[in-house]
């Protein structure tokens, strides 16, 4: 039955569905054969074109964007102190290196510049085939760095703790780092490369694998391949060329390469393609295990949207679930299928949007090659790609492919890549390479900028093109413009009247060359630089070279530059080309580990290099590019070897094509805490450069060292370079200033030229017979640069303080214009040593060391067109054409700073002096007509014109000589020596200085100039100069040339009347003041006033002033009255006073030696190393010697020995300055300081600094940039500038903070690993007593207002602020080593440290500073003293004074641990006194039977010559007969001698045996004898003017001074002898008791001599507070005679007048040191200070180093002392003046109070500030240092401390003053010191009972030593000036020749010293032979 039909076939019906239906069937195709295969196909496409439009295939890609240059791109080269611990960049780098910082220290190198070190680099067989084991893959070396991020951090060279192996200030030790933040890859417009490289035949494996048990992926290059192209088996290897290209889009190669293309045109560059072909194909090996490693070294960025796909994800885990065995089955087929690599191709190609990332260019990578199955089957694969997610796609656009995430579907991950290892795996399979670059680039600026120690940033900028001004170049004219179109300020108010355009519109010129000039200012539109205006670089370069693993040479065929700008009007072309070849090898293993300087070689200046250089074959070591490229890797410390060196060879040519059109060149300055900078900015037009440079031969570099600046000097090149540059000038549209704070100045320059000339490895075979012998350099490198400037300007401006007295309010603004030309020669060269001497000497294996700079025979001059000086109503104009010359004639200067400098300086104002102008106040010259000013000149004639020599010293002094040569080189009132007495005074100064203050010309001239600046200065100079007149014609017509003339009180009254009335009519008024005064009664202060009203007309107009005067004289003459010394009973050493655990693990100095000393030949205890390194800066310099050259180098921990080498050059400075400075004749020394004390403090300045926002938290994290200082500069003049990384110095944080322990806890100090107190020992390289040196140095500047000064003193400040505040009272005691008041002084003129220079919040507040480290005490401020002020009635010099005192009695535990570490305690207080051997009762130390034989054999003799001796004696009295004729003296003497030869016998066993009573008193009964004998041989022998002395002497003792003398003494031959001996000890000695004894004891009547012969001594004298040192007259007779008679030779110790006992302590040392080399025993001799000198001396050398004690207690040491009216045990006369000097002060003070009412405030500044440099100067520091012996607290510390021998016998001679033997000029003083002491028992400086030799008022066991070595001596009718005659012939009077005081017989002042030493066997006999 049929079917029914459908309902909706019936519904449609029937027909129309039959049609449907066919219809359907022929779309379907239901009658077409394969139907379905036809529809699949046709859905298919439908599917893939949905598809495409889905992914835009058929859509134009977008156009890549269009370039856009910064406007300033630069490279940024920063060079920083390597300190970086406490500075900001430690933070930032730290925050990267945790691990490294938690260890607080980082291994130091071996140093590699002595044998010693050298030594220890060596290698073991083991270690190098480890190394061997590493390089091929086997095995990879550690990693050391581990990237966390996907970025890698800046490398920076960070080194904790560590130090430079040298101090070399000028080569400041810098870490070198490189920003590259400011380029972009957009500067690279095109490159074009072209490259063949052949690889080493065989198999290279590069190990992608960090994993060593992975499989790691290899390439074979063996050559043999079925489709080779090459079979040449002469050439193995496989060659691989390259070809790349990038550039813009849419251009054509030659578009790219096409300069003229603007950057505009361009867009940003691209990978547009490149390809790699292998010939023969490359085999690649462990394939498939390397792509599977590869999602290790990646992540696909489509991966981890996949991975949140549930199903995705579960087939990725199941996938790694059989990663394994997926592994192996790859490799199993791998193995049967081998991959051959033939081609590689890259395409851009862009990628749109997607949800898996952004659209973007990249790179798609095509593969050709083959497969090769069972090793012949073939099949090929033709551009075949690998998925994304196997081999990631990179970006291609070079500003993403030049990054560290250069793929573009990927994410790398760089911490899983060895890196380093796959780069030098790669570089090791490379035999030779081929390079043809072709590039389009837009270099950058090239900006360094050098950070100076002390904080000073000096900045560089170099760029190709006009700075400031666009396309702008000089027009060529026929006419120059004139030298005087600069224009000028309307207005000198301000600075910024001369930046904006209210001046001229007149340009200045820029004369280039003849015809050249600049476009007006219209053509010279100010528009800031702008890298897209310059027309880019066209570079072509080819290379070639080879390599291997021991040696790579690469030859630079050709390398250009061109650059040509046609678009603008003036068209600029630039071009260079360099060629050359480097080779760079192993070093042969016999070379020497660099202990070599660099020579010069005989190498050519052209050659070619061929790699001739010897090969070391050896397969244990890292290849060559591997200890190039990672020496850190590589060449690890602990395993260097001679191996790991690298040898190098280059030669390069500059071409003489080569010119630049234009460079802009800026250089900048500032300081972060310093107000200005200075930034200027220079073009330059028309360079020209050609020469060559090599290495030297033999050169050899370790790739290891640190990338520092001073590294530079071991790698000198051979060069022959010049360099010129036709025009320079400063744009007027640039911003270029110069402001240090203070003045501010624009310079201007135009028409400059310059050619430098770089010379150095030249020889006369290396250069034609036409070159000058000047340019043959064969050491060292010399530079000769000469300079021209047609037209400099500078506008200066000037801050002045307001000072009403003398009308200014105004600033001091300048103009100058002039010209300037000159050559500057500098030549570094090797220094001429031989060898290397000590650990502490010169180093010739140290190129630091080794190295010095000679400026010598350069020249500058300058000549002036216009200059002048404007302030407020007053002007000086400086004539036209003036010249100023300088020219070096030697100047060396080593890389330690030191040298000498000697210039010639020419003056020649054109025979008319500078004017001085002055209108009336409130006006300006320029505003006033030529009648309204008044003019004179400032200088006479004589000064108009001059030449002269400058000599400047190393620490800066300055002194005048006369110049060698010219026609200028006058002799006269002003030549040199004029200048030198201003500036460096010396003997000959005052007298010259008086002759210039007489000549009335020039005083009237200065008279004139000064009436202009104030008509009441001009009245108060005019005064006294016509008083100092009318006194030298006083002088003059009373015969006055010596102060003897006026001594007398007549004669000085006589003076005084003339000078007051002008006549003699007030002489008997006068001669009582006078009498009173020397009487010791005081001034009378109202007949002096009366006086001074009657004769002095200004009394009224001044009587307050007056009497205030008259009061000060009254109290400075008259008597002051002082505690009396009291006796101490016990005063032990401070260190044992002090509890000894308050030092615990700081070893005392001997315990110091004594370690030194054991095991010699073994290394010291690393423990122990570094505790003598941190305790270094508390040694004494000659300590640090000592040590360092006690051991070998390589006994030191390698970082202790660059801290003791540091120190021991930091005091070796610090000592020369401690004697130089203060004053004009040190005035540039601040500047010599800031070089030293930079390098000094750049290593100790530890402290954390602090942000802006939390100044209490010294580890607060602050804000560091990387904008260089030229850009800061730059901004600083914006109004809207903002600092950045304020940082807080410690001295500022310190003095904010309200608890400074809580930073002192926190402050990181040197490790060690004993226990030593961190609060006692900081880690300062400079120790407290050289940083007081240098902050006085700062304080008595004589431009301590100054920028530099101030900044030295702030680095100190800041050093200080670092460290413990133990360390701070410290300084501060040694600014008051010398007594409270050099401290006081100190403070007074720290706490007005001007900071002037400092920005605001920079400044600090000193007194809470000062307060912060003193707790408990206040520091007063002068302001709370002055008037108006809350302590306006008390003195503020006695509040600073006590306060003074305070910080003294503080300083106690620094002084012990000084004393602790600096001198050697043999005893303790506690031990037994050395006692003679007689005495002892020890029963282990029993005299021997010999030594009391020997006594008791002596005892008898000296009792039988004394019963001879009486006999004889009573035999003469009787017979009147002489000795010489009596057999009973005769016997008597002989008995005598037998004595003394029995007493020499017992000191010869026992050295301490004349201490007995016996041998002491037998002893000083020789030494009266010898007394004696020596006046009676000088009386018979008629020596000197002794007969007359005698004569006088006697006569004043019987009271006859006045009657007429008689013939006694005068004719002795007419007088008995026994009445001549009688008259001598009646006339000589004062007390009766010691008279009468004296000629009772028959050993005197005897008159003994000792036996004819010389004696085998050296006298070392020591002369008293006044002297002359080695050149002082002193005895001069008596040693002469001395050395005639004995052979004594006597050597002067070059003492100082007024100098402390420690720096003549140091000068008797010179002298002993002169005197050892005699090889004879020495003995001292002290003349009043002397003595202090000479124990001083003493106690030093005995406490000293080993070396030192040797000096004393060797063979050659110490064997007697001499002590001639010795001030040791002080003087009355020191307190008492210490108490007027007091006093003074304060009065001053309260007249400076007073006169606040009628002065303003600035001239009362004045005031303090010159009585402040006074009270500061070197020379009143120096005075009071030494007049401190005499004061009582001085000498208490020095007897506390002392140590003396106690087998050295003290001679002594005391005089007491009697009228006869007065001298005039003592009188007063003489009076004086009776009233002061209430005695007469003196010598008019000290009292009987003080000048012996032993301590009178402290006592303790070394004064009991002093006191049993003490001989004594007889008091004599003498004074103090008993030695002196011809030195004390100018203050002689008639009085004294009458007297005859001064012609004292000068012989027994040594010769009964040295006979009675000699007579006991102390001072030995020369031997016949000698």
């Amino acid at each position: 039955m049929d079917e029914l039909p459908d309902p909706f076939c019936i519904s449609l019906g029937s027909s129309n569905c039959l049609n449907l239906i066919k219809f359907l069937n022929t779309i379907l195709l239901v009658d077409v054969p394969n139907a379905d295969l036809y529809l699949f196909l046709a859905v298919s496409i439908l599917a893939l074109l949905a598809l495409a439009q889905q992914f835009d295939v058929f859509t134009r890609p977008p156009p890549v964007p269009a370039k856009e240059l910064p406007r300033r791109p630069a490279l940024q080269v920063i060079f920083k102190p390597d300190d970086v611990i406490g500075t900001a960049t430690a933070a930032v780098a730290s925050s990267t290196a945790n691990e490294h910082i938690e260890a607080r220290s980082i291994a130091d190198e071996i140093s590699i510049f002595t044998e010693e070190e050298g030594s220890l680099w060596t290698t073991e067989k083991k270690e190098a085939s480890t190394h061997h084991s590493e390089f091929t893959g086997s095995k990879l070396p550690p990693q050391k760095k581990i990237y966390k991020k996907a970025q890698q951090p800046r490398k920076t060279n960070v080194q904790h703790h560590g130090l430079p192996d040298s101090f070399a200030p000028l080569l400041s030790s810098s870490e070198m780092e490189v920003l590259w933040d400011g380029l972009t890859a957009d500067l690279i417009h095109a490159i074009q490369v072209q490259a063949q490289v052949r690889l080493h035949e065989g198999r290279h494996t590069i190990p992608l694998d960090k994993d060593n048990m992975r499989p790691q992926f290899w390439f074979d290059s063996s050559g043999s391949d079925i489709f080779s192209v090459n079979n040449d088996t002469a050439t193995k290897g496989c060659k691989i060329s390259a070809n790349f290209f990038v550039g813009s889009q849419r251009m054509t190669l030659d578009e790219d390469l096409d300069t003229s293309k603007h950057i505009s045109e361009r867009s940003q560059p691209m990978v547009k393609n490149g390809d790699l072909i292998f010939d023969p194909p490359l085999r690649l090996g462990n394939v498939a295990p390397t792509l599977l490693h590869f999602p290790q070294l990646f992540e696909d960025k489509a991966m981890p949207r996949l991975r949140r796909m549930q199903f995705v994800g579960f087939v990725i885990e199941f996938l790694a679930s059989l990663w394994f065995l997926l592994e192996k089955i790859l490799w199993m087929i791998e193995r049967r299928c081998q991959v051959h690599l033939s081609k590689v191709k890259v395409a851009p190609i862009f990628r749109r949007q997607s949800a898996v990332g952004e659209a973007q260019w990249r790179l798609s990578l095509s593969f050709t090659g083959h497969l090769l199955l069972f090793d012949f089957l073939p099949i090929p694969f033709i551009s075949f790609h690998l998925p994304t997610f196997v081999i990631p796609q990179p970006h291609a656009l070079l500003e993403y492919l030049l990054t560290a995430q250069p793929f573009a579907s990927a994410k790398l991950h760089r911490e899983n890549i060895a890196e380093e290892r796959i780069t030098v795996a790669a570089l090791s399979a490379l035999d030779s390479f081929n390079t043809s670059v072709k590039a389009v680039v837009t270099p950058p600026a090239v900006e360094m900028d050098l950070t100076m120690p002390g904080g000073l940033t000096l900045s560089f900028e170099m760029m190709h093109g006009l700075d400031v001004t666009t396309n702008t170049r000089m027009k060529r004219e026929s006419t120059p413009p004139t030298l005087l179109s600069i224009p000028k300020p309307n207005s000198n108010t301000t600075l910024n009247s001369w930046f904006n355009s209210g001046q001229s519109n007149a340009d200045s010129s820029r004369l280039k060359h003849q015809h050249i000039s600049v476009p007006s200012t219209a053509q010279l539109p100010s528009q800031m630089y702008d890298a897209n205006s310059m027309s880019p670089w066209f570079f072509e370069i080819a290379v070639d070279g080879i390599t291997s693993a021991d040696k790579i040479v690469v030859n630079v065929s050709r390398c250009t530059g061109r650059q040509e700008d046609e678009s603008t009007s003036f068209p600029s072309r630039s071009t260079f080309s360099v060629s050359g070849s480097v080779v760079i090898c192993r070093a042969q293993s016999n070379t020497a580990v660099l202990n070599h300087r660099p020579t010069s070689g005989m190498p050519l200046l052209k050659r070619n290099l061929s790699g001739t250089l010897a090969k070391n074959t050896s397969d244990s070591l890292p290849p060559i590019h591997a200890l190039l490229m990672f020496p850190d890797t590589y060449v690890q410390s602990s395993k260097r070897s001679s191996g790991h060196l690298v040898e190098y060879d280059y030669a390069f040519d500059v071409g003489e094509e080569t010119q630049l059109d234009t460079v802009s060149l800026s250089y900048g300055a500032s300081h972060p805490m310093l107000k200005g900078g200075t930034i200027v900015t220079c073009m330059l037009e028309s360079i020209y450069a050609y020469g060559s440079i090599h290495a030297r031969e033999g050169a050899i570099v370790d790739p290891s060292e640190k990338l520092r600046k001073r590294n530079i000097l071991r790698h000198l090149p051979a060069v022959n370079f010049t360099a010129g540059v036709q025009n320079m000038f400063i744009p007027k549209s640039s911003i270029s200033y110069l402001d240090d704070g203070n003045t501010r100045s624009i310079p201007e320059m135009d028409g400059g030229r310059l050619m430098i000339r770089v010379l150095g490895g030249i020889d006369e075979s290396m250069l034609n017979n036409n070159v000058p012998s000047a340019q043959i350099v064969k050491e060292g490198i010399k530079v000769v640069a000469d300079f021209g400037v047609t037209t400099f300007a500078s506008k200066n401006e000037s801050n002045l303080n307001e000072f009403p007295e003398l009308d200014i309010f105004d600033k001091l603004c300048s103009y100058i214009l002039g010209t300037c030309d000159g050559s500057i020669t500098c030549h570094l060269r090797p220094q001429k040593m031989l060898s290397s001497t000590s650990s502490s000497g010169p180093n010739v294996f140290n190129p630091l060391e080794a190295y010095e700079i000679d400026f010598s025979g350069s020249k500058v001059s300058l000549r002036l067109k216009e200059a002048n000086f404007n302030l407020g109503h007053r002007r000086v104009i400086v004539p036209t054409e003036t010249t100023f010359a300088v020219k070096v004639l030697e100047s060396v200067v080593n890389m330690g700073f030191e040298g000498t400098t000697k210039c010639e300086l020419a003056w020649d104002f054109q025979g008319t002096s500078p004017i001085l102008q002055v209108t009336t106040p409130g006006q300006t010259i320029a505003e006033t007509s030529h009648e309204d000013r008044q003019q004179a000149p400032l200088l006479i004639k004589a000064l108009c014109q001059g030449r002269l020599n400058l000599d400047v010293s190393s620490v800066g002094g300055i002194s005048f000589t006369q110049a060698s040569t010219s026609r200028e080189n006058k002799e006269g009132l002003y030549d040199w020596k004029f200048f030198n007495a201003l500036v460096s005074p010396d003997d000959d100064s005052p007298a010259r200085m008086m002759d210039v203050l007489h000549d009335k010309k020039t005083m009237n001239r200065l008279l004139a100039v000064t009436k202009l600046i104030n008509s009441d200065l001009e009245k108060i100079a005019s005064y006294a100069l016509t008083k100092v007149w009318r006194a030298k014609e006083i002088f003059d017509q009373e015969g006055v040339s010596d102060p003897g003339h006026a001594i007398p009180g007549h004669r000085m009254a006589r003076l005084m009347s003339l000078f007051l009335c002008g006549d003699v009519s007030q002489v008997d008024e006068i001669l009582p003041i006078i009498q009173r005064v020397v009487a010791g009664n005081g001034l009378d202060v109202v007949k002096v006033k009366e006086l001074i009203r009657k004769h002095v007309n200004a009394y009224d107009d001044w009587a307050a002033e007056i009497d205030r005067g008259v009061k000060w004289a009254a109290m400075m003459l008259g008597p002051m009255t002082v505690p009396s010394p009291f006796v101490e009973t016990e005063v032990p050493p401070l260190t044992e006073c002090i509890d000894i655990t308050r030092y615990a693990g700081i070893p005392t100095a001997k315990e110091l030696y004594n370690t030194l000393h054991d095991k010699r030949k073994l290394p010291l205890d690393s423990t122990f190393s570094n505790l003598v390194s941190r305790i270094a800066p508390y040694m004494t310099f000659r300590q640090v010697s000592y040590v360092l050259n006690s051991r070998p180098a390589s006994h030191w921990q390698p970082f202790d020995l660059k801290r003791l080498r540091y120190v021991y050059s930091v005091k070796k400075k610090v000592e020369e300055i401690s004697e130089s400075y203060g004053g004009l004749s040190f005035m540039p020394q601040s500047f010599f300081v800031s070089v030293f004390l930079g390098e000094a403090t750049r290593s100790s300045l530890r402290a954390a600094t602090g942000s802006n926002g939390n100044v209490n938290n010294p580890e607060t994290e602050v804000k560091v940039g990387n904008r260089s200082a030229l850009s800061m500069l730059r901004r600083q003049r914006s109004p809207k500038f903002d600092s950045e990384g304020f940082i807080m110095s410690p001295a500022g944080r310190v003095a904010s903070l309200h608890d400074l322990a809580k930073v002192q806890s926190k402050q990181n100090v040197l490790h060690s690993a004993c226990d030593v107190s961190d609060d006692l020992l900081g880690d300062s390289l400079l120790g407290p007593q050289d940083i007081a040196v240098l902050l006085q140095a700062g304080l008595t500047s004589a431009i301590k207002g100054s920028t530099v000064v101030q900044l030295n003193q702030r680095m100190l400040l800041d050093l200080m602020a670092s460290q413990p505040a133990s360390f701070a009272i410290g300084v501060l005691a040694e600014l008051g080593a010398d007594g409270p008041r050099q401290l006081a002084n100190a403070l007074m003129a720290l706490c007005d440290l001007d900071q002037g220079s400092f920005k605001e919040a920079h400044c600090i507040d000193i007194h809470s500073l000062l307060e912060m480290w003193l707790p408990g005490l206040k520091i007063p401020r002068r302001d709370d003293y002055l008037a108006g002020g809350k302590w306006a009635r008390q003195s503020f010099y006695d509040a600073i004074y006590s306060v003074a005192i305070s910080i003294l009695d503080l300083s106690e535990t620094y002084i012990g641990l000084k004393l602790r570490i600096q001198q050697v305690r043999h005893h303790s207080e506690r031990d037994p006194l050395p006692v003679p051997m007689e005495r002892l009762s020890d029963l282990n130390d029993q005299p021997t039977s010999q030594l009391m034989s020997t006594i008791k054999d002596a005892v008898t003799k000296i009792s039988v010559a004394d019963e001879l001796a009486q006999k004889a004696f009573d035999d003469l009295k009787s017979s009147g007969r002489s000795t010489k004729d009596s057999d009973l003296c005769a016997t008597a003497c002989q008995a005598y001698r037998d004595a003394f030869a029995a007493c020499t016998k017992v000191v010869s066993i026992d050295k301490l045996a004349f201490q007995s009573d016996w041998f002491k008193s037998f002893f000083r009964r020789n030494y009266d004898a010898l007394m004696v004998k020596s006046i009676y041989d000088n009386i018979i022998d008629d020596v000197d003017r002794v007969r007359v002395w005698m004569e006088a002497l006697r006569r004043g003792s019987m009271g006859n001074t006045h009657s007429k003398p008689d013939p006694f003494f005068i004719c002795p031959e007419e007088q008995k002898e026994q009445d001549l001996v009688d008259g001598i000890i009646d006339a000589l000695f004062f007390d009766k008791k010691e008279l009468e004894y004296i000629k009772n004891d028959p050993l005197v009547r005897m008159l003994i001599g000792n036996d004819p012969g010389h004696y085998n001594f050296t006298i070392i004298t020591a002369m008293g507070v006044i002297t002359e040192g080695k050149q002082g007259t002193e005895l001069h007779t008596a040693i002469a005679r001395l050395e005639k008679e004995r052979g004594v030779v006597t050597i002067r110790a070059d003492t100082g007048t007024a100098r402390s006992i420690d720096y003549n302590a140091n000068k008797i040392e010179e002298a002993v040191n002169a005197a050892v080399e005699l090889k004879r025993p020495y003995g001292l001799v002290g003349y009043s200070q002397g003595c202090a000198n000479e124990m001083n001396f003493e106690a030093m050398m005995i406490s000293g180093t080993p070396d030192q004690q040797k000096v004393i207690t060797g063979e050659y040491g110490l064997v007697c002392r001499q002590l001639l009216f010795s001030a040791a045990n002080g003087s009355m006369h020191g307190p008492a003046t210490e108490a007027k000097v007091h006093q003074l002060i304060t009065m001053i003070e309260e007249f400076l109070k007073y006169q606040q009412g009628y002065f303003s405030r600035a001239f009362i500044s004045t005031t303090i500030d010159v009585l402040n440099s006074g009270l500061d100067s070197s020379a009143f520091q120096k005075f009071l240092g030494g007049t401190k012996s005499f004061l009582p607290y001085a000498s208490r510390t020095f007897w506390r401390e002392a140590q003396h021998l106690p087998h050295i016998p003290t001679c002594v001679i005391r005089g007491v003053l009697e009228p006869h033997t007065t001298p005039e000029s003592l009188d007063m003083l003489s009076n004086q010191l009776t009233k002061q002491s209430g005695s007469a028992l003196h010598d008019s400086q000290v009292h009987v009972y003080d000048a012996v030799g032993h301590p009178i008022y402290f006592k303790n066991r070394n004064g009991r030593i002093l006191k049993s070595t003490d001989m004594g001596g007889a008091i004599q009718r003498t004074h103090h000036w008993s030695p002196l005659c011809e030195e004390v012939e100018y203050v002689s009077t008639d009085r004294d020749r009458e007297h005859r005081v001064f012609d004292c017989a000068k012989d027994r002042h040594i010769f009964p010293f040295c006979d009675v030493n000699a007579r006991f066997g102390i001072i030995k006999y020369a031997d016949v032979e000698n």
